[in-house]
């Protein structure tokens, strides 16, 4: 049990479990919210270049795979419907950054190839984003960052191993990290 002190009610009991829960709750809405923060940090200072998220999110992702994604991969690499990606690729080919080529095992699959203009903007977009990152990190002292990094990566793991299937019971996520 912990005592909590509010003025309100000057001294209430909490239970652990309550705690917990909160806390998770509360880590829960920081990353949601910092996630959206950033995205929208981003968003400004692109918007001055005329891209929307979706397309600057396509060209990194197509040009960050090892080889060349489908739509349907690259819609699903940046959680947007296949819809959308189908009019951000129309986009993205006519104004040359990337182009559609066939699969060579599958003729109706067209993988998404970046060009070199492509290329050339992607590199913009990533010197335009490391500005908002280095901004944003500033803040963060070098080991709490190590720390952090760490901690999401590792809370990255279950979520990566469940395809699909949801997370695995809570006996086989171990806390590797402390929580500083």
């Amino acid at each position: 049990m912990f005592i909590e002190f509010t003025r309100a009610d000057p001294v209430r009991m909490i239970d652990e479990s309550r705690l917990a829960f909160d806390l998770d709750e509360r880590f829960e809405n920081a990353l949601r919210k910092t996630a959206t923060a950033w995205r929208h940090a981003v968003d400004r200072r692109l918007r001055r270049l005329g891209v929307s998220r979706v397309c600057w999110m396509t060209i990194a992702a197509a040009t960050q795979a090892r080889s060349p994604l489908s739509q349907s991969d690259l819609a699903d690499t940046i959680a947007v419907s296949r819809a959308s990606m189908v009019h951000t690729i129309d986009r993205l080919v006519k104004d040359g950054l990337v182009k559609r080529e066939s699969s060579a095992s599958d003729r109706r699959l067209k993988r998404i190839v970046v060009t070199d203009a492509g290329m050339h903007f992607y590199f913009l977009i990533r010197d335009e984003v490391a500005v908002v990152r280095r901004e944003m990190l500033a803040i963060v002292e070098s080991e709490k960052l190590v720390h952090l990094t760490e901690l999401l990566e590792t809370l990255q793991q279950p979520l990566r191993s469940s395809s699909g299937r949801g997370l695995p019971a809570l006996s086989t996520v171990t806390r590797e990290l402390p929580l500083v």
